[in-house]
């Protein structure tokens, strides 16, 4: 059992708690399933081994699963019922200060609306998760003869989200080893031979010396993937709006960018940016469902990340306690086994100690 510690509160602490007194006086209790008062003893357990393991952080993550599985009033973050009343995580005396999200954030009055269907533009490019260029719906071939500089001038451009980009800039990333009067001979034959493959004369936009997309003409999955992110990003979590938005923007995100195309230096940073991205908004959808006990979605989501990105091990960890609270406990250990395997075989080493704990810890509490 936790034990709850209230003395030495600040005010507002305690007007919490009174105000969550007020709330059990109005709010009929909730049956509880003998089932899911398992899971939330075993959840507890698993977090109380991570604590005495000095695991804080882990431990908070086990235990506000378990609030997803408490009662109503305990269903959000940074909460957890005990004996009858909700109590934040602050008050467990040996979390210290909660690791939760700050607070829900309002909605704005009015959400961009969503980009035209991408089937409405004459020139739509993938960069997410491969390559690939469809001009008035048909797929680009490069043919025998690759056209490489052309190709490149427009991953450039992709990556410049439709924002003017200097000639200079261009011709420096594209042709470093030449001198400045060769290397912007190169980009305007370059430049010609985009129009031409792309069909449409004004897809490349030139103006003072810089270069663009037409966002009119051009359609690209990346613009669209950091558009809706960039929506979401003060979208609060727990409602069915954010759910569907979320699921919306991540089948934007196929995989890495340009995956399978030849590595340039120019790629990389952007790269590892748009993953970040991904992982973060992985977080918070599975997050939604954690709250909302939905623990089927959260399963098949952190398995579809996984794909994507084998070598993210904090998905394995997150999914391990999925399987562990919808009772996969074999699962669960398949999954640190799975874990291991790739990052022993891809990049030579052992799981991290969180991953380490997380393992024992649901062992444990397995015996």
């Amino acid at each position: 059992m936790i034990r709850m510690v209230t003395e030495g509160l600040d005010n507002s602490q305690q007007r919490y708690f009174e105000h969550e007194k007020h709330i059990l006086r109005t709010t009929p209790a909730q049956p509880t399933n003998q089932d899911v008062s398992l899971e939330m003893t075993q959840l507890v357990h698993v977090a109380n081994i991570l604590l005495r393991q000095g695991e804080t952080v882990l431990a908070q993550q086990v235990l506000e699963q378990a609030c997803a599985l408490a009662p109503l009033p305990a269903q959000r973050p940074g909460a957890l019922w005990i004996g009858g009343m909700t109590a934040p995580l602050e008050g467990l005396s040996l979390l210290g200060p909660s690791a939760s999200d700050a607070g829900a954030v309002d909605l704005p009055a009015a959400v961009a609306a969503h980009s035209r269907d991408a089937r409405a533009f004459p020139v739509r490019i993938r960069a997410l998760g491969g390559f690939e260029i469809l001009i008035d719906g048909i797929a680009f071939a490069s043919g025998t003869k690759p056209q490489r500089r052309p190709l490149d001038l427009l991953k450039l451009l992709v990556l410049s989200d439709a924002t003017p980009i200097g000639a200079g800039e261009l011709a420096d990333k594209l042709w470093p080893d030449s001198d400045g009067d060769t290397a912007r001979n190169c980009l305007q034959v370059a430049v010609h031979r985009l129009r031409r493959l792309l069909g449409h004369e004004h897809a490349v936009l030139v103006h003072d010396r810089k270069l663009r997309l037409d966002r009119r003409l051009c359609w690209v999955d990346l613009w669209q993937f950091e558009t809706e992110v960039a929506q979401l990003v003060e979208m609060p979590i727990g409602g069915a709006e954010f759910a569907s938005r979320a699921h919306h923007a991540l089948r934007l995100y196929r995989g890495q960018l340009f995956a399978h195309e030849p590595d340039q230096a120019w790629m990389l940073a952007p790269r590892e940016r748009l993953r970040r991205t991904w992982l973060d908004l992985v977080r918070r959808l599975g997050r939604h469902y954690e709250m909302r006990g939905e623990w089927d979605a959260g399963h098949d989501l952190y398995q579809t990340a996984i794909e994507l990105d084998p070598l993210a091990e904090e998905l394995y960890r997150k999914l391990m306690l999925c399987q562990h609270t919808v009772g996969h406990r074999n699962e669960a250990l398949c999954t640190y086994r799975r874990c291991r395997q790739q990052l022993v075989a891809v990049l030579g080493v052992e799981p991290s100690p969180e991953t380490e704990r997380v393992y024992r810890a649901l062992c444990s509490a397995a015996n």
